[in-house]
């Protein structure tokens, strides 16, 4: 549980530090579309796998809690295993290679 939540702070703290360097760059791109720019899409594809990380974590200190019955009228075993199966599911998710596209010259 201690790691999860130290994850958790590690993601935090990563995608404020994309967030504010997306809006810089985002400044810099103002009279053109930033989704064109390599640069912007490589930092937002980043950032939605930070924001899928820090969902999993969320859910990985839910099964925490609820392995260690610190709210046993919450998280119920039913609750525990629910959100131990999504999160079980997003990390098949992440071990998926990303689709690469093909550049044609």
């Amino acid at each position: 549980m201690g790691s999860s939540v130290c994850t958790s702070l590690v993601e935090l703290a990563e995608l404020g530090r994309l967030s504010r360097s997306m809006k810089k760059l985002e400044k810099d791109l103002k009279n053109t579309d930033k989704y064109q720019n390599e640069a912007y899409n490589d930092k937002l594809k980043k950032s939605n796998e930070r924001t899928l990380a820090l969902v999993k974590v969320g859910m990985d200190i839910v099964v925490a809690v609820g392995l260690l019955q610190l709210a046993p009228k919450k998280v119920t075993p039913r609750v525990t295993g629910d959100f131990g199966f999504v999160s079980s599911l997003i990390s098949c998710y992440q071990l998926l290679p990303s689709s690469s596209k093909s550049k044609t010259n």
